[in-house]
């Protein structure tokens, strides 16, 4: 195969002696006959010979003398055979074999484990860092392998908690602790519709009501609860600065299976049973299922009973858990 093609290349290199006979013979009226065009392997063949020739200058007495240059098989020409062939069959063949094989997904990345350094740099880079510092930071953690799940149960709810223990050992001041759990809360809602994974509510879907204690100064853990809600298909309001008689109205006004209450610190749950009480009395649901959450629900574990609540929760996963068993329940005893 190999002598084939460089015969047939020797016999094409002796084209343009023929081809100038050719003419000659043309002016005596003879017919004359066209060259077969040249194949790829011939092309590149010539393509390699006229770049060494590039790179190795002949000598005036060494350069060939070519006759009747017009007839000749010019760059020109050869390039155009050589653009065809790619275009009608070279690109075609290439399409047709990845047409005939699937894309293969490619492997998932190894779960990565998110530690107190990943989430004191996020607390870090909230309260101190620029606009983007912290959205920035989560989502490398997601390319690197992190989980949704992992961001807002290890990551996002562990760096509130620090923040709040450095605003209680004067570490961070007010300010910086509003903005980094605000910048917080951005991520929160940012990987919420960047993955949009939110069930959609349906006509036997439960509905919450979630609110903090009026007055308190930071409500990021009610806004992940609703996140988390929301996401296990609950119709979810979501009322973190609203006072006592906006979430009276809410209740009266409008039909919740569940009401559920963040408290923050110890010196306010007598004023939160009393509160209780009367939105039990005010609500459209007679049978409301009431829980209580929040930082006070991970020191007191009778939270529950001290607030005259009917469960509580310390983290969002298990509110989900409790809310959908206790309201589950009532529905079916009615």
């Amino acid at each position: 195969m190999a002598g084939w093609t460089i015969n047939r290349l020797a016999k094409r290199q002796q084209a343009p002696r023929a081809m100038a006979a050719a003419s000659r013979g043309a002016a005596k009226g003879e017919v004359l006959f066209q060259a077969d065009p040249l194949t790829l392997a011939e092309l590149l063949a010539i393509k390699s010979a006229e770049l060494s020739a590039k790179l190795a200058p002949l000598g005036d007495d060494e350069r060939p003398r070519l006759t009747a240059p017009h007839l000749v098989s010019s760059n020109t020409s050869q390039d155009m055979q050589l653009s065809r062939i790619v275009e009608l069959e070279i690109i075609p063949r290439l399409m047709l074999m990845h047409s005939t094989q699937p894309l293969q997904d490619r492997p998932p990345l190894p779960p990565l484990a998110l530690t107190t350094e990943h989430v004191h740099t996020l607390a870090r880079l909230a309260a101190e860092g620029d606009a983007d510092s912290a959205s920035s930071y989560v989502r490398a953690l997601l390319d690197a392998g992190a989980s949704q799940e992992q961001v807002f149960l290890d990551l996002l709810a562990p760096c509130a908690r620090w923040m709040g223990e450095l605003w209680e050992d004067d570490r961070y001041d007010f300010s910086q602790v509003t903005i980094g759990l605000w910048r917080l809360q951005r991520v929160l809602h940012e990987q919420g519709s960047r993955f949009n994974q939110v069930a959609r509510p349906d006509a036997d879907s439960h509905r919450a009501l979630l609110a903090a204690v009026p007055g308190a100064q930071h409500t990021f853990g009610v806004v992940m609860a609703a996140e988390f809600f929301s996401r296990a298909g609950w119709d979810v309001e979501c009322e973190p600065k609203a006072t006592w008689a906006d979430l009276q109205t809410r209740l009266t006004g409008n039909w919740f299976d569940m009401f559920g209450l963040s408290i923050a610190t110890g010196d306010s749950i007598p004023h939160v049973a009393s509160a209780i009480l009367d939105m039990r009395e005010a609500s459209a649901n007679r049978d409301v299922f009431v829980m209580v959450g929040g930082p006070m629900a991970a020191q007191l574990p009778d939270l529950a009973t001290l607030c005259g609540a009917d469960a509580m929760a310390s983290e969002a996963c298990s509110a989900v858990e409790a809310a959908n068993c206790g309201v589950g329940a009532r529905v079916k005893r009615a």
